[in-house]
């Protein structure tokens, strides 16, 4: 398991966002978990250590975003950006456990397709419970 801070210097006094990327390569399969926004300050981050994986032949990508509390459009074209990119050599990215604001989000971008299909079929089987 690897793992990298990123912490961007901000102009606003006592503020600042971080983003932690862990990775963990599980057969041929990449887990990449957040902490952390996924913003316009931090998304160029991902997109470059998303980059480093399609160079390396790591074209099957798992996004947690189980510890991610906000995602903005950024972020989102970032994630469909490289789901476009492997997808195109056989390979898949797939956001992992968005919470409803995330879903939100990539849902406003067209881009809810991203989410992890067990996910999908959760979310599914709230609603038919509601």
């Amino acid at each position: 398991m690897t793992t990298w801070i990123f912490d961007p210097a901000t102009d606003e006094p006592g503020r600042h966002d971080f983003l932690e990327i862990t990775l963990r390569f599980d057969g041929d399969v990449t887990v990449c978990a957040l902490h952390g926004p996924l913003c316009a300050d931090t998304a160029p981050v991902l997109d470059g250590w998303l980059g480093q994986l399609h160079e390396n032949d790591r074209h099957h990508v798992i996004v947690d975003v189980t510890a991610v509390p906000s995602v903005s459009s950024d972020g989102v074209d970032v994630l469909a950006h490289h789901a476009e990119r492997f997808r195109a050599v056989g390979g898949a990215l797939q956001v992992r456990a968005p919470s409803a604001v995330a879903r939100r989000v990539l849902g406003l971008c067209a881009a809810d397709d991203l989410v992890e299909s067990t996910a999908r079929a959760d979310q599914a089987a709230v609603r038919t419970w509601r």
